[in-house]
């Protein structure tokens, strides 16, 4: 038996033969032409012909996929439109007298290499819809097969050096068990659609796959693992993980569109925590009720300089309009600028998980607070946003971010720029000093979420990142338990919601307890957000209150 590691794409477990399929870089001809027109003409009816294939691919994805995950199509047919993709390959046939099938290629390795340089994880994946887009017109130039034509009549485990969104969608579901690629990240739409589509998934493989073209094999989605020609012991033992998975899944399956309520009637806000533009469309897969916490971090780390006020408008934007009438609730910048945000130029600190962060950050530099507010304020036009202030500990840091607030709201106005003035504005109670003064807070703001990471490492006074310490990192101690049912209830004297969030928020040993304290919501990670649900459909509130 083989055994070969890999990425975890997608979730589960397949079991068959592998089929490989050759997608590798095919060569593209260099000449020079004499008839611009002609090599125009070529290119433009190529272009036509591959917007109808998109067209066809998009009604497709519709079907399969859900009509926001189709967007994927519109924005190939987009480019395929734009100004500056068409004149550059233009220019390249007109100005320099080459055939359009180099004047394609030349294009797609300069708009490649500007989206793989940019420094937001989303933008960079986007590179990977240029190639797919330039592949679809190569195919139709040189009249070559793409891999979407291959017809396959029984189920096999797809191998791949590469696969593109259209790839992935022209499968037949029924006819793929699963997916091996050489190369590919989590976050490209072809693993997105893999995850979507349910079908099990591995990238980065250090296998060479066209050497196990017909070779029985077990992959595992969970670990990002391939097993090729397992033992009988291996095969029984994952099948049993394979059916447990199966019937897993129907059981969330069964939990969508279902209203998250406990028994006695209750209806309890489930939402999702996310780090990325994608993560939007994952939570609205895995049935979210909105973005209950949207780190806005993403935008910050592993840059050189401050991501600029339109590009945070753009990616908040991007966000909201995908969770459409939903919440999106954005918490603003918390990192450790020592570790990840060198540009603040704050000088090194002994213990940084104590030091320069959240709103304390925020208030010593009024330029990034604003900025990021009127990201945010602006991006409230497109979608239902609220903003949550981190790392409170005192009302005067409350008293100062809204009056920032209210400068960027009356900014916005002069300037008559858009915004919703509705916009709430709430804290995270992940402080020891803020759950003790969460009854002045709570007066304060319209809204409360706990941050069950930070308010135990710091009520513990233990580091949950040193493993030195992980006997002493009591997740679930008295001491936390009592600080987050004092905020709840003091929450609640003020009229106001209060939800959890952070690790004890999806730890279903307190789900009931939390409901009893009387906590409004959770945000969780997407992916359990089904079980969550079902956790919470089992609660009676009523019955233990009547013994």
């Amino acid at each position: 038996m083989l055994n070969f590691d890999g990425t975890a794409i997608s979730m589960g477990y397949a079991i068959g033969k592998i089929l490989y399929l050759n997608n590798s870089k095919k060569s593209i001809p260099k000449y020079t032409i004499t008839d611009t027109e002609k090599e125009m003409a070529r290119l433009i009816e190529a272009r036509d012909a591959v917007y109808d294939q998109l067209t066809i691919l998009n009604e497709r994805a519709k079907e399969s996929i859900g009509g926001k995950n189709a967007l994927i199509f519109q924005f190939h047919q987009m480019l395929l439109n734009d100004n500056s993709f068409r004149d550059y390959s233009k220019n390249i046939i007109i100005n320099e007298h080459m055939n359009c099938e180099y004047a394609v290629k030349k294009t797609s390795e300069h708009f490649y290499n500007i989206f793989a340089n940019l420094e937001d994880d989303y933008m960079r994946e986007r590179a990977d819809d240029i190639v797919d887009l330039s592949n679809k017109l190569l195919n139709t130039l040189m009249s070559e097969n793409e891999i979407s034509k291959v017809n396959i009549t029984e189920p096999f485990i797809i191998a791949a050096r590469e696969l593109y969104p259209s790839d992935t969608l022209s499968f037949t579901k029924e006819n793929i068990l699963g997916i091996i690629t050489s190369v590919g990240s989590f976050t490209s739409h072809a693993s997105i659609i893999s995850r979507i589509l349910g079908i099990p998934s591995i990238s980065n493989t250090n296998a060479v796959l066209e050497r196990l073209n017909g070779r029985y094999a077990i992959l595992d989605g969970e670990k990002g693992k391939l097993f090729v020609d397992p033992t009988e012991g291996m095969l029984s033992q994952y099948r049993s993980k394979k059916e447990r998975y199966e019937q897993y899944r129907q059981m969330l399956n069964s939990q969508k569109n279902l209203p998250t309520e406990t028994i006695d009637g209750k209806k309890i806000g489930l939402f999702a925590t996310i780090g990325s533009i994608d993560g939007a469309q994952v939570a609205i897969d895995n049935d979210a009720e909105g973005i209950g916490f949207l780190k806005s971090d993403f935008l910050f780390a592993g840059r050189a300089s401050l991501p600029s006020e339109d590009e945070q408008f753009m990616a908040y934007r991007a966000i909201s309009k995908t969770m459409g009438t939903k919440v999106t609730n954005i918490c603003m910048l918390d990192m450790l600028p020592e570790q990840e945000c060198s540009y603040f130029n704050i000088s090194k600190e002994s213990n940084p998980a104590m030091g320069m962060r959240g709103i304390r950050l925020l208030l010593e530099n009024p330029s990034v607070l604003k900025k990021q507010l009127r990201a945010i304020y602006r991006a409230s036009a497109f979608g239902k946003v609220s903003i949550c202030i981190p790392m409170v500990s005192s009302a005067n840091e409350v008293r100062s971010f809204k009056k920032t607030a209210k400068e960027v709201r009356d900014e916005l106005k002069r300037e008559g720029i858009n915004y919703d003035p509705s916009t709430q504005i709430g804290i995270i109670v992940e402080t020891p000093a803020a759950a003790v003064i969460s009854d002045i807070l709570a007066e304060m703001v319209d809204f409360i979420n706990i941050g069950t990471n930070d308010l135990t490492q710091y009520t513990l006074a233990v580091d949950r990142n040193n493993e030195d310490l992980i006997n002493f990192y009591i997740t679930a101690h008295k001491a936390v338990l009592r600080l987050i049912k004092m905020t709840i209830q003091n929450a609640h004297k003020a009229e106001i919601p209060v939800g959890i969030c952070g690790d004890l928020a999806a730890d279903k040993r307190l789900t009931e307890k939390f409901l009893r304290y009387g906590a409004d919501s959770f945000s969780i990670i997407p992916s359990k957000i089904l079980e969550m649900r079902s956790e919470i459909r089992k609660v009676d509130l009523n019955e233990k209150k009547s013994k």
